[in-house]
């Protein structure tokens, strides 16, 4: 099964207070850290036991990988190519902050082989987006998916986050449409979090000192909700909890964390699932840089492998009710050896009867009350 890659690219020219994500501020040390990152794919490929491994996706993500020159971003992926057998055919993906895209730049990563843009919008209310730390307005935001359209780029998602201080329902639903009036192949819908115990954000601890204030909860259904609606009216395949796409473009690297297929993740705080455990790169720069000369496989304390087959296999059951066509039982269970309606029949009832799944004949898949209160779901299921 071919692999996906992912890259961390951490840098970024300040933090956005709701982010959690590891990023070094500047620039000063990139040269040197594509150094490093291209040290870390070699000897991962090495350790894999395959001359040239088989991937038909990668995913640069950070930080903000659009900032940093686009020669590096070109050396990234010939490096990828000349160490793994990238298919001709991959999805090829760079996120990219708004004030980051010129043309300039949007003409080199076409260059470097960069297919798919994701470009973080977050929202399009200038009095939302100023607050938050974002470098750009609702008109540059537009003015960059213009720029991406004329270099070039045929797929390109915009990235929208829900609940934002400021926000309104009225504000958020004009926002859809001016994204929708885009025609983007992809939109990804984030509920903002700030009540999860590991990400303790800027934001995070503003709400709790009552410096900022959030929208109510049932508006933030509601912005969900009727985001949902339009992009469904608009031709828009709802395809798994926080994620939309044209038939086509759904983002095929991200279909493999929901559905557990292999991945490796490269730079500091990146993810890999290979052999079926799951273990991270450490989210310090020293610290990464320490471990890959080291020569060791896995970072010391990193690795989070779920040593039971029945844990796994819950997990993946519930990464796969992320998708909204739900799960096969029977092809689950011939994959993971667990049946859910056999051996999870007491939880799938319990969430049949609280109306967060459709345990009828068919898949298993969450209800529309259980897309909005899925971290509950899958806690009952773990």
């Amino acid at each position: 099964m071919p692999l996906g890659l992912y890259a961390h690219i951490p840098f970024c020219a300040r933090r956005c207070d709701y982010c959690d994500f590891f990023v070094v501020i500047g620039r000063d040390r990139e040269a040197w850290f594509f150094e490093w990152l291209e040290k870390d794919l070699a000897a991962s490929v090495s350790r894999l036991g395959e001359p040239s491994p088989d991937a038909d996706t990668l995913y640069l993500g950070g930080g903000t990988p659009s900032s940093v020159a686009p020669e590096a971003i070109a050396r990234t992926v010939e490096a990828v190519r000349r160490l793994v057998s990238l298919d001709a055919g991959a999805e090829v993906t760079l996120e990219a902050n708004p004030e980051t895209v010129t043309p300039e730049r949007a003409a080199a990563w076409r260059r470097a082989g960069i297919n798919r843009l994701s470009l973080g919008v977050q929202s399009l209310n200038d009095a939302v987006l100023r607050p938050r730390g974002r470098a750009y307005s609702a008109e540059e935001a537009i003015g960059a998916v213009r720029i991406a359209r004329r270099a070039g780029f045929d797929n390109i998602g915009l990235d929208l986050i829900a609940g934002l201080p400021g926000e309104t329902l009225p504000g958020f639903r004009e926002g859809i449409g001016r994204c929708l009036d885009l025609s983007p192949e992809h939109l990804s819908l984030y509920l903002l979090e700030t009540d999860d115990a590991g990400k303790e954000t800027l934001l995070t601890q503003a709400v709790r000192s009552g410096r900022e204030r959030l929208p109510a909860e049932d508006e933030v259904v509601g912005m969900y909700a009727d985001s949902a609606g339009l992009m469904a009216d608009a031709g828009y395949h709802h395809y798994e909890i926080s994620n939309f796409a044209r038939p086509g473009f759904e983002s095929r690297h991200n279909l493999k964390y929901w559905t557990s297929q292999p991945w490796l993740g490269i730079g500091p705080s990146a993810h890999s699932h290979l052999g079926g455990r799951r273990f991270g790169r450490p989210a310090d720069l020293a610290r990464w840089v320490e471990w890959i000369a080291s020569g060791a496989p896995v970072p010391p304390g990193e690795d989070y492998t779920l040593e039971s087959a029945a844990a796994r296999a819950r997990e993946a059951l519930t990464m796969a009710l992320r998708l909204l066509d739900g799960v096969d039982p029977a092809g689950f269970s011939a994959r993971w050896g667990l049946d859910p309606r056999r051996d999870l029949a007491g939880e799938i009832e319990s969430l049949r009867n609280d109306g967060l799944l459709r345990a009828d004949p068919g898949p298993l898949a969450l209800t529309r009350r259980g897309l909005l209160l899925a971290n509950e779901a899958f806690a009952r299921l773990l």
